[in-house]
């Protein structure tokens, strides 16, 4: 079991309720609900770390097919007891997203705080997954810290500014919509779409 791993299912083995979780937050993120207005039920949407399932549900509700994956057992019976509170039907996998295949394109694809743990190498592992499962039409929602901790000891996010996101995300995507540190939140929110697509 990786560091990585080692770290979430601590945190989440800890926690007897999902409130417990310090980066727990109810509140969709605007980029999120933004990019869903061009949306028509019935499309495709991912959401990647999808921890205890605040936004599957959301989008879920809002009528989108709605896949979930994380690599946390604990985080996916949050997530299921969510959903099934809801009424709403959420397909959860449990997966590392760098190995994680699906037929289907994706019309969306949420992050919500997932590619700023990743170390460099698995981020470009990252971007070829993301890459093999948007639509030509795909909305890719991001939400990055926007600065590491200081004396985290590489354990933490890591933060990476504006510039360094949209240039690691070239040529191919290309950044319609940013919005920094939204909601009060310590992290930047980005929404990319296809370099030849049309921004809705």
């Amino acid at each position: 079991m990786g560091s990585r791993r080692l770290i979430y299912e601590m945190i989440y083995g800890g926690a007897k309720d999902e409130t417990k979780l310090h980066w727990h937050n109810e509140e969709s993120p605007i980029l999120l609900k933004k990019a869903m207005e061009s949306l028509h039920d019935g499309c495709n949407a991912l959401d990647i770390g999808c921890g205890t399932g605040v936004n599957s549900v959301f989008m879920a509700q809002n009528g989108l097919k709605v896949t979930g994956i994380d690599f946390i057992p604990k985080a996916l019976a949050f997530a299921r007891e969510r959903a099934k509170k809801s009424q709403v039907d959420v397909d959860l996998v449990q997966s590392d997203v760098t190995e994680f295949y699906n037929a289907e394109k994706f019309d969306l694809i949420l992050d919500n705080g997932c590619l700023h743990t990743f170390d460099n190498r698995k981020r470009v592992k990252y971007k070829e997954k993301l890459l093999s499962l948007m639509s030509d039409r795909a909305n890719y929602v991001l939400l990055h810290i926007s600065k590491s901790k200081p004396l985290d000891f590489g354990l933490g996010p890591k933060g990476k500014s504006k510039d360094e996101i949209e240039r690691f995300f070239g040529p191919e995507l290309r950044l319609v919509e940013f919005l920094p540190r939204a909601g009060g939140m310590p992290f930047h929110q980005y929404r990319f779409v296809r370099n030849y697509a049309e921004a809705a």
